[in-house]
């Protein structure tokens, strides 16, 4: 066995190396985020509800019609300012936020998979490397065992 690792392992310092991968999820840091108050418990809950309600495509169609219930009075007003009006704050504000957001929910659900994915390679990685480093304290042992018949002799 060499120096250095005859060294850490009688310092103990050799299973200090191997930190176990965890799992972060949502549920965990909904604590984080609001505090595990009451009050706190229900923001997060509320939060996540009305995250999931208006990033919904079914708010964005609902935008839409409303949108569109608005169209035939600015039509109506023939007026630059209402056109102005009616695309910034309608049609920009009411449609894009409500698309943004369900884009946005697409797009943390991959990442959610990903993630999830890459800890259990993470995890199957830590696992061989134990093996592994199991199989090399074997070998360190036969070849100890070899030295000493060696010196025996």
């Amino acid at each position: 066995m060499s120096e250095n690792r005859a060294a850490a392992t009688e310092s103990g310092k050799e299973g200090e190396r191997h930190q176990p991968h965890r799992l972060v999820q949502a549920i965990q840091v909904l604590p984080v985020v609001h505090g595990t108050s009451a009050a706190g418990r229900v923001n997060g809950y509320l939060a996540v509800r009305a995250t999931a309600v208006l990033s919904s495509m079914w708010f964005f169609w609902f935008c839409c019609l409303l949108d569109l219930a608005e169209l035939p009075a600015v039509i109506a007003a023939n007026s630059v300012i209402a056109w102005v009006t009616y695309v910034s704050q309608t049609v920009i504000q009411l449609l894009a936020l409500p698309l943004l957001g369900a884009g946005q929910r697409i797009i943390s659900a991959a990442q959610d998979a990903r993630a999830e994915t890459d800890h259990e390679t993470l995890v199957a990685l830590h696992q061989m490397s134990e093996q592994q480093i199991e199989i090399l304290k074997g070998q360190n042992e036969i070849l100890d065992l070899l030295r000493k018949a060696v010196v025996k002799t």
